[in-house]
């Protein structure tokens, strides 16, 4: 009988998310693999066989990118995956602030009409959690000119972040149904590949041809509909956690959603909100998120 290795895949949206996510992952001998133009790279976090991969941003990318995970590492491929992490940034209201870690104990993808609860274990193990989160923003790898950039401490919370477990998030959609595009060697947001990935190449080009046209005919404009109010009924609001749960929940996977709050409530520097908070407070969201995922990984269990 053929042997079965189970991993738990560790998504997130975008290159700066992934950075901090490969930050603490040791990486494979031969670590990537391909799978309908993705990228996924094999290594272990913590002790723990992981594959860590990107989705691009948004529910469309999100949903594909899991159904593509799921369908391709499968016991026929030598390699299962045991459980699902989401590892990112979102926005933060009802008790999150900036630098914060949340992580929900439900996800909804229709503004809270009904949810869907994470896997109850994964939760029970992240209750348990006791993780130093760093108060500080740095500057990260804009332009992803670099495997190793230096920190340049860009604000200073001068406070300490907190991790909260439990409660609800939520994840919707500005792009009328269509897969939002990468775009080539465009940094550390819309670039279509981690500034660490192993096999890091400027022909790269991601999604961006398969879904320019459609989203600038059908999605754009929903796209600069920019909501910059806080909801105050959700710890955690962002573009992909419940599409991926949705697809690990129709495959029979565990989920579980950690996300580090990258714009809110507690900005020492009173900026507007989304999308400038994102912007410059992104990188201490997905670096404390990382921390926490490091951290279950380390205590948890299973996969």
């Amino acid at each position: 009988m053929s042997s079965c290795e189970q991993r738990t895949l560790v998504l997130s949206a975008f290159p700066a998310e992934a950075d901090a996510v490969l930050a603490h992952t040791t990486l494979d001998s031969n670590p990537v693999r391909i799978a309908n133009r993705r990228h996924f790279y094999l290594g272990s976090i913590a002790g723990k066989k992981v594959i860590v991969a990107m989705t691009f941003i948004g529910m469309v990318n999100a949903t594909n990118a899991t159904e593509t995970a799921l369908s391709t590492f499968t016991c026929a491929s030598g390699i299962s995956i045991g459980a699902v992490v989401f590892s990112g940034v979102a926005g933060g209201a009802a008790r999150t602030s900036i630098g914060d870690v949340a992580i929900p104990a439900q996800w909804t993808l229709d503004k809270g009409k009904t949810f869907m609860p994470v896997d109850p274990g994964m939760l029970a193990t992240a209750q348990t959690l006791a993780v130093t989160l760093s108060p500080v923003n740095y500057l990260g790898d804009p332009l992803c000119l670099c495997r190793h950039t230096p920190k340049f401490v860009i604000a200073d919370l001068h406070r300490q972040p907190q991790l909260f477990v439990g409660g609800d998030g939520m994840s919707s959609d500005n792009n009328n149904g269509q897969a939002f595009p990468c775009v080539p060697n465009s940094g550390n947001v819309f670039g279509c590949q981690p500034c660490t990935a192993p096999d890091r190449s400027l022909l790269y080009t991601g999604n961006f041809f398969q879904a320019i046209g459609p989203w600038i005919l059908h999605g754009l404009l929903s796209n600069l509909n920019i909501q910059t109010g806080q909801n105050p009924a959700f710890d955690a609001v962002d573009q992909e956690t419940a599409a991926a749960q949705a697809v690990a929940n129709a495959h029979g996977v565990p989920f579980l959603g950690i996300r580090g709050i990258s714009d809110g409530p507690g900005d020492p520097l009173h900026l507007p909100d989304f999308p400038f908070q994102f912007f410059f407070y992104k990188q201490i969201a997905a670096d404390n998120a990382a921390l926490v995922t490091e951290a279950f990984l380390q205590s948890w269990p299973g996969a």
